[in-house]
């Protein structure tokens, strides 16, 4: 029987995870202390408060909020600001935010760090449209000169070395633009030199979206020359993968998508076996409890993205996938699921 994995060294209280094992290893970025290199990475609409807690009971070392808006924050901008809204129990805890101008991302960066971050991320890799054509996101792997400002200006803000409270600052870049680019590989050294803790690289272009392979020769050619931690992102699918890209010099791994419905990804990878149906309808059940909670009417909606990823992760059987997804309120979604 699979049980939701413990937190591990560095956290409290220690897990029970083999020392030896390469992936429960502990990994300092900057002052940052993280008893395993299997992360969260951040995803938009996905990475809430409920779903950083499912992966955190079943091993993730180090979590992230949703790509956050520099610019919302810097303005105080009410809906932006509810990103910063976390428990105690999700610590260690990245805030990623996501903007174009070096002063407004250091202003943000200190509010999340006042807010209780412990690692500020910067995204230079979202590939969205309405997010490069600002100038932010992968549109800074193009302005490495911007790119780098931008990093030096947070990490005088609120990184380690900084007054105060400082944490790491790490940085989020894809390969390029386009593929081939070299983008990623020549903006990496710009960043580190400006004072990026640790530097994590999902190895496909912009243009490619999340089409095709993560192309990690690209990963290993930037680590093998990084003087600062490189953390892998893209096709982590089980614990094989994991293994491979720590082996080709990655200090750590990032589960992105291939977890979404399937939070047990991470004890898998960690080297549990796959949980019994049961055990998985538990989890179901308490984190769209936790969503219900903490989103009120919203949560309906919001649940819908995940119920079908469920039903294809053995979770829910087709019928009460249906019958959730058909669910108009509240009412409806804790009665199918007997909460």
């Amino acid at each position: 029987m699979t049980t939701p994995v413990p937190p591990a060294a560095g956290d409290a209280p220690p897990g029970p995870a083999s020392p030896v094992d390469p992936l429960s290893r502990p990994l300092a970025v900057g002052g940052l202390q993280l008893g395993r290199r299997l992360f969260m990475a951040p995803m938009a609409g996905i990475t809430t408060p409920a779903f950083r807690r499912s992966v955190r009971r079943w091993g993730a070392g180090l979590v992230f909020t949703e790509m956050i808006s520099a610019y919302g924050v810097h303005y105080g901008n009410r809906r932006t600001l509810g990103y910063f809204v976390h428990g105690e129990d999700e610590h260690p805890l990245g805030f990623q935010l996501f903007g174009a101008d070096a002063d407004v991302l250091a202003d943000a960066a200190g509010r999340a760090v006042a807010a209780g971050a412990d690692l500020v991320d910067l995204n230079m890799a979202c590939p969205v449209r309405k997010v490069v054509k600002t100038g932010a996101g992968a549109a800074l792997l193009a302005d490495p000169h911007r790119a780098a400002a931008i990093t030096a200006a947070v990490v005088a803000a609120v990184g380690d070395a900084a007054p105060g409270r400082g944490v790491p600052v790490t940085v989020k870049i894809r390969s390029g633009l386009r593929e081939g680019d070299g983008l990623g590989l020549g903006v990496a050294p710009r960043l580190v030199a400006a004072g990026a803790a640790a530097v994590c690289i999902h190895p496909r272009s912009a243009a490619q979206l999340y089409r095709g392979r993560a192309d990690h020769s690209v990963t290993f050619a930037l680590a093998s020359g990084s003087p600062v931690p490189v953390i892998a992102s893209g096709d982590v699918d089980g614990r094989e993968a994991a293994l491979r890209l720590l082996d080709g010099g990655a200090a750590a791994v990032m589960l992105a998508r291939g977890a979404v419905g399937a939070p047990w990804l991470f004890a898998q990878v960690l080297g549990a076996d796959e949980p019994a149906a049961a055990e998985k309808l538990a989890e179901v059940r308490r984190f769209a409890t936790e969503v219900l909670e903490m989103l009120g009417t919203r949560a309906v909606g919001h649940l819908r993205q995940f119920w079908p990823r469920f039903r294809r992760r053995g979770a829910l059987d087709r019928a009460l996938a249906l019958q959730l997804m058909q669910a108009r309120d509240e009412a409806g979604v804790r009665s199918l699921l007997g909460l």
